[in-house]
């Protein structure tokens, strides 16, 4: 989840330092495990 956090974080304190291509590619690969424990945390409340 730090990971997730740090990200935010760049997306929306250092914008002008962002790569959309490597935006792009942490959201193709991580997107469905990021998902997957959204949908679980959902499940459990």
């Amino acid at each position: 989840m730090e990971g997730v956090m740090r990200m935010r974080d760049i997306i929306a304190h250092h914008y002008f330092d962002i790569d959309a291509v490597i935006v792009f590619d942490v959201m193709k690969n991580n997107l469905p495990a990021i998902k997957m424990t959204i949908d679980k945390m959902l499940f459990d409340i």
